[in-house]
């Protein structure tokens, strides 16, 4: 083999290794682009039951009334009343606190409504700082009456307005067949967040 030749297979191979590297990079930085994409991508609300994907496009869903039911232990709702009505508010009388801004309150307002991934979220129907209690949803937003703050409905992340560091915060809550059992201990022990 000449010297012309070993030179040439040198810097085929050279070239060959140059060119496996510049893929390997090429792929691991795709790999990167899209792991932080889905990581990225909301996330719902943990703990929930799923009663299936809702579309709220160019939608204004009002707050629904309900009664659950309530015992010394336990609330139960009807899951159904949920899913019909997409967005739900009930009382829990009996339990008294008052929010860091001063406002009082003698029972505890709590929110439920359907993500549009399906997720059932429950949540304490309060934007803490203006005292709100009333929401409805708007588009994929939740939207306090109040004062306008919005919040995603996938993982209450906030988007804008005055308050969006307080979403309702979350409550879990047991599935049993159709009905959300709710814990009433978990209600009674919960305390207002500084603001």
């Amino acid at each position: 083999m000449s010297r012309a030749d070993k030179k040439a297979k040198f810097t085929e191979q050279k070239s060959r290794k140059a060119s496996t590297m510049f893929l390997i990079g090429v792929g691991v930085i795709i790999v990167a682009v899209v792991g932080f994409f889905a990581l990225r991508k909301p996330q719902g609300i943990e703990g929930t039951v799923n009663v299936g994907a809702t579309d709220y496009t160019n939608q204004s869903i009002e707050m629904t009334e309900i009664k659950p039911e309530i015992t010394d232990t336990k609330v139960v709702v009807n899951m159904d009343d949920i899913k019909n009505n997409k967005i739900v508010t009930f009382n829990v009388p009996g339990i008294s606190f008052t929010l860091n801004n001063g406002t009082p309150f003698n029972y505890l307002p709590l929110v439920a409504y359907v993500s549009p991934q399906g997720n059932v979220v429950l949540a304490r129907s309060l934007c803490e700082p203006c005292s709100g209690t009333r929401f409805h949803i708007e588009g994929e937003e939740l939207v306090c009456n109040a004062c306008g703050t919005r919040w995603s409905l996938e993982n209450l992340q906030g988007i804008s307005g005055g308050c969006p560091e307080y979403p309702p915060e979350t409550v879990k809550y047991q599935a049993d067949g159709n009905k959300m059992v709710i814990d009433m201990q978990v209600l009674k022990n919960w305390q207002p967040r500084p603001i």
